[in-house]
């Protein structure tokens, strides 16, 4: 259950459109900007890029969960595998598995798209500031 959720949590980073802007921030779904806040290691009220990618790592463990070095449908909790082809399951695999094999590596998902943080990061310094976090709160995105 908790591969789930965090895959489901990565989802929420996940725009409808290839490269989210802040004009484009409605597209992101709901929860966005609360997935995009927990990366905050600091509790400074600022996201780097760097925390953005530690968050990620740390979450690639509960992903996966066989330790294979992929998220594919073996790391689902049995009663949960049928969610496996699941519309939000799908569109996780379209976003982040690059080589189509079917699985999302650790590569794929650690580097993968961060488009809350595209839309937060108004200025472009690499930052998601304090001020910039509650602009995209304010934008209702999560």
């Amino acid at each position: 259950m908790r591969a789930l959720s965090i895959a489901l949590a990565a989802l929420a980073m996940i725009p409808t459109l290839a490269h989210a802007t802040p004009a484009r921030a409605a597209a992101l779904p709901e929860g966005a900007a609360d997935r995009l806040r927990e990366a905050d290691a600091n509790g400074d009220g600022a996201i780097s890029r760097a925390e953005l990618g530690a968050w990620r790592v740390s979450q690639w463990q509960r992903m996966d969960r066989n330790g294979d070095g992929a998220f594919s449908r073996d790391d689902l909790p049995a009663l949960m595998r049928s969610r496996w082809d699941s519309d939000r399951l799908v569109k996780l695999r379209q976003v982040y598995d690059r080589n189509g094999d079917g699985r999302i590596s650790r590569t794929e998902f650690v580097d993968g798209p961060a488009p809350a943080f595209e839309a937060a990061d108004t200025n472009r310094d690499g930052v998601v500031s304090a001020q910039e976090m509650r602009a995209l709160k304010a934008r209702k995105v999560g």
